[in-house]
């Protein structure tokens, strides 16, 4: 119990004590020993010794081996033990390989349980090593022949659905972008499809088949491929709108390989299209299936005055909870006004209204009923009690005050594993006060951040939706627009950045804004954040990035001061590589800054690229851009065009302030830009080969910098070929990464935002209040505090 309450080290000193009198008793290859020894290394290495605890599960399994057999129960665990703490001793790639060989001896003895199992640590491990592709692989393994051989039912079925869905939740925006990624999306969407989640495998193949439009051309058997999946996905879900667009779009492609009107197969998919079309013009209530039970039984409790309202949570496909709303027995009808009032509560609580029912014993509606169905644009759904366990349905929808009737289809309930059932009774139990709720328990998911649904503030004026991303709330505004922190259909969080109304209206600044977008969507690398979505044609500009559940390298050098030079290297080369990315597109950063680069567990991630270019388009009488502490002596010198040596010369600073825990520069304003004029950096206390690395960026003479590539290959050779292991992170630097990985998204989203000066108060669920900020007319601040007073503000 000692180790259980937290205390692990002091587990450890008991579990050596008793070893040592059973060894003394009972002899060191007795059963009861060995089981003390599996204990004493588990909480050695839960005590902060992962290397010890791999040497103790070594030496365990070989006697365990020797004493029981080699595959004895215990020798078994004892083998699993050794590969975790491989794992947890930082060689990811060990665990991967353990666990695979047990993975297959398995398989070979034919315990499938015990080999999906295995199959789970191996891709767990492969993705701690950086290797989404590999992981990916081995879920969408795991989820096929668990539904194959255990049934859709079996909990790993649900384990193997919850973890493909981590990794592919950030896949179409990550780093596995060619061919071998392309497979990897469309084996994923081909397992999702089987699970029998026909609407995100839709979404999928639609991802997909646009990564096929850009690697083999609009026309290609593997775009069409692709389209003709999404279109299966799309009828399977029953979703005749979105097939009717995607049979559209298959129409379209296989005109482009000749295969026109006349056809034989042309012309069927066309059929098949029409009659799609005409499905899609008639109403479906979707119900599902527990709602529709706890529907009939309202109805047997009240055969004829029973009444109810179906709704479905955002983003949902068919209704899932029922608000009973009977009156008494003196109050037959209700008006449209009572109808609305329930309307309006459920929607405080995050639910949109899709059916009214009533309890009738004809199935026919009555005038007063079809004005309100009318009215309100609901469909009126009714219920007729058949005997004391069945019940019928009928659904109309109301034109011009007559009835036409509905589809009603009982969808099937999911059955989530228990931590999805707990995580969405969280997030019920916090929606209740008209606060943005999410899942407290949110995870980091591959790169980028997924979790349970959260819904818009209520009464704050602004848009609805951004393209497919629906807007939860205002995060901050800056000189040139505001930030929105948005959701995509599947969770996704991400921000969008749009241009002020005025901004836009001018054509030279809208057509600078699409210019930076474009160029910035362009990038991408494992050490990026990317433009994923843009429209920059509209009235309203904007720009959406993935929302990264993680801290800045601002906060962790604040945290944790001067860091390893090993860990800098690692992470420089990582920011370097961004960097030579970035650089590609035509793009200089002017605004590189530890507070500007995000901290993952596998590597650092640059963000706002491009911003301080849009900036210079909107305040052009503005002559310096970006922040004085990390700036380069052309950005003091204010000239009117920059190169990429300007980033370097930036990187320089922030590769010698996280080293030596301070500003090579000083720390004031005036002495940071007196420094930086004169090209004098005290860089005393950091290493040889590693300091000359840092001189070379910090040269005055912009031409005498070496790229960012050429950085990257100094600080890790092997670096522009994708050599760049994950970072060896402290436990303290690893707190902190897992601090932003478990909070609500609303906890950090200042990592988003990009302000003029504001403050945040309470953070945590509310809409925040700009403070009282300083003048932006004071002289500059050091540190994180850019020209012209905007802030980058990191959680």
């Amino acid at each position: 119990m000692t180790g259980r309450q937290g205390n692990a080290e002091e587990a450890a000193e008991r579990y050596a004590d008793l070893v040592a009198q059973a060894e003394r008793v009972l002899g060191p290859q007795d059963t009861d020993t060995l089981a003390l020894r599996h204990q004493l290394a588990h909480w050695t290495g839960e005590s902060g010794q992962p290397e010890a605890a791999v040497q103790m599960f070594a030496r365990l399994m070989a006697d365990r081996e020797r004493t029981q057999g080699p595959r004895h129960q215990d020798t078994e665990l004892a083998r699993h033990q050794l590969a975790h703490w491989h794992g947890r001793s930082g060689r990811p790639e060990e665990a991967v390989r353990r666990y695979e060989s047990m993975r297959r001896s398995a398989e070979r003895e034919n315990r499938t349980e015990t080999a999906l199992t295995l199959l789970c640590e191996v891709g767990y491990w492969q993705q701690k090593s950086g290797d989404n592709a590999a992981a990916l692989r081995a879920f969408s393994q795991m989820l096929q022949t668990a539904q194959q051989e255990l049934g859709p039912g079996h909990q790993l079925v649900n384990i193997a659905r919850q973890r493909y869905a981590e990794v592919a939740g950030g896949l179409p925006f990550g780093n596995e972008g060619g061919h071998d990624g392309l497979q990897d999306l469309l084996a994923t969407a081909a397992a999702v499809e089987a699970a029998g989640d026909f609407q995100r495998a839709g979404r999928m193949y639609g991802q997909a088949a646009a990564r096929c439009e850009q690697l083999y051309g609009a026309g290609s058997s593997h775009t069409l491929s692709a389209r003709v999946a999404q279109a299966k996905a799309a009828v399977s879900a029953e979703d005749h709108a979105a097939a009717v667009d995607c049979f559209g779009k298959v129409l379209a492609c296989m005109e482009l390989q000749g295969q026109g009107p006349g056809s034989p197969e042309y012309d069927i998919l066309r059929g098949q299209r029409d009659e799609l079309a005409r499905m899609d013009r008639r109403t479906v209530v979707r119900i599902a299936e527990g709602t529709a039970t706890l529907l009939g039984e309202a109805v047997q409790a009240a055969a004829e005055t029973a009444r109810a309202v179906l709704a479905r949570e955002a983003g949902a496909s068919h209704a899932t909870r029922l608000a009973v709303v009977n009156g008494g027995a003196g109050d037959p009808t209700w008006t449209a006004e009572q109808w609305a009032d329930v309307l309006r509560k459920l929607s405080r609580h995050g639910y949109e209204a899709t059916a009214l029912c009533f309890a009738r014993g004809d199935l026919r509606p009555t005038p007063e009923e079809a004005f309100v169905c009318e009215r309100l644009g609901l469909p009126g759904v009714y219920v007729s009690r058949l005997s004391d366990e069945n019940v019928r349905f009928e659904a109309y929808v109301f034109r011009a005050g007559e009835p036409a009737t509905a589809q009603v289809v009982v969808v099937k309930d999911e059955q989530p594993a228990t931590g999805e059932r707990d995580a969405r009774k969280r997030m019920s139990a916090g929606a209740a006060d008209g606060r943005i709720a999410v899942h407290a328990q949110a995870a980091a998911i591959g790169t980028w951040r997924e979790m349970e649904r959260a819904r818009p503030t209520a009464g704050v004026d602004q848009p609805p939706v951004f393209g497919t991303y629906e807007v939860l709330e205002c995060v901050g505004e800056g000189g040139f627009g505001r930030v929105y922190l948005c959701q995509d259909p599947d969770g996704l969080m991400v921000a969008v950045k749009t241009l002020h109304a005025h901004l836009a209206a001018a054509p030279p600044i809208k057509r600078g804004f699409a210019h930076e977008v474009r160029a910035a969507q362009r990038v991408g690398g494992r050490f990026s954040v990317p433009v994923i979505a843009a429209d920059t044609d509209g009235s309203t500009p904007w720009m959406a990035v993935p929302y990264v559940a993680a801290p800045s390298l601002q906060e962790l050098a604040e945290r944790c001061g001067g860091l390893e030079v090993d860990l800098v290297r690692t992470l420089g080369a990582g920011i370097a590589v961004a960097l030579s990315a970035i650089h590609a597109e035509g793009i200089v950063h002017l605004d590189l800054k530890p507070a500007n680069v995000l901290l993952t567990e596998d590597g650092p991630r640059v963000i706002d690229f491009g911003i301080a270019q849009i900036e210079r388009l909107t305040e052009p009488r503005r002559g310096f851009v970006g922040t004085y502490a990390y700036a380069s002596p052309e950005q003091l010198r204010e000239q009117r065009t920059f190169t990429p040596a300007s980033d370097v010369f930036s990187l320089g600073t922030v590769l010698a302030r996280l080293a030596l825990g301070r500003s090579p520069w000083g720390q004031d304003t005036p002495s940071v830009v007196a420094g930086i004029r004169a090209g004098t950096p005290d860089l005393a206390g950091l290493p040889g080969d590693f300091v000359e690395v840092v001189r070379s960026c910090l040269h005055p003479d912009p031409d005498q910098r070496p790229t960012a590539g050429d950085v990257a290959e100094a600080l890790v050779p092997g670096a522009g070929e994708g050599m760049i292991d994950p970072p060896p992170l402290s436990e303290q630097a690893r707190a902190l990464v897992a601090e932003y990985a478990t909070v609500p998204a609303t906890r950090h989203y200042e990592t988003l935002a990009y302000t003029r000066a504001h403050g945040a108060e309470d953070t945590t669920w509310a809409v925040p209040q700009a403070s009282r900020g300083r003048d932006p007319k004071a002289p500059p601040a050091t540190h994180e505090t850019s020209a012209q007073g905007h802030t980058k503000q990191y959680g």
